[in-house]
């Protein structure tokens, strides 16, 4: 079995309600993380450090944080140790660090919606646990005749990127090492987790993760 990762949002119970919310910068429009072979901070201007604001409670006692406005693979440090002690896969980590809610009028501006200069030093007030996880190579595996898109053989659906769920079914051919612990196929708009990863995660205890079987 296969597996897509998204934020586990049952402790949430109002719309439009997030674990973080990122503040934005030049260029933010075109920064995901998610194509392995884009630079976004060399390419696409991203900072170093990717800023947000959001709950700190949440932060301490989840894995995988929701965020707004777009889902990035915001995950623990803890979870990406857990993920690396599964198998070997070529990755890269964007630092992040999130302001509390309750100095947000400090560090965002409500008219750019950008980082003001306003520095935070209380530790108290950020939390820098969490990093945004890159893969960096993909792993070309998608039958492309038996995954099947409204009962139609993908390569002649005329389907670009498939979300989660879309293939019915999805079938995968494995590489002859076998599948790293999460791995980026390029026709899917998600990273896929495997079954030793998600077995892995829920035995060290971690939070906040909702997995989505694909296959």
């Amino acid at each position: 079995m296969m597996y897509a990762l998204t934020a586990d949002i049952s402790h949430i119970e109002e719309e439009d309600v997030f674990d973080a919310v990122s503040i934005e910068f030049d260029g933010f429009e075109s920064v995901t993380f998610h194509k392995p072979g884009i630079d976004y901070q060399r390419e696409r201007g991203a900072p170093e450090v990717i800023e947000f604001v959001g709950n700190l409670e949440n932060a301490a006692r989840l894995d995988h944080l929701f965020t707004a406005p777009r889902g990035l693979l915001l995950i623990s440090r803890r979870m990406v140790r857990v993920l690396e002690s599964v198998g070997p896969f070529r990755h890269r980590l964007i630092p992040t660090v999130i302001y509390a809610e309750r100095i947000k009028h400090l560090v965002l501006d409500r008219f750019t919606r950008q980082r003001t200069w306003y520095p935070v030093q209380d530790p108290t007030l950020k939390n820098e646990d969490f990093v945004i996880l890159q893969l960096l190579e993909e792993t070309d595996c998608l039958d492309r005749e038996r995954t099947l898109v409204k009962g139609v053989p993908f390569h002649q659906s005329g389907a670009g990127l498939l979300g989660r769920e879309k293939a019915r079914p999805l079938v995968l051919q494995p590489p002859p090492e076998g599948f790293p612990p999460v791995f980026a196929v390029p026709e899917l708009a998600f990273y896929c987790f495997t079954e030793a990863a998600r077995q892995a995660c829920e035995h060290a205890g971690l939070k906040g993760l909702w997995w989505r079987p694909q296959q």
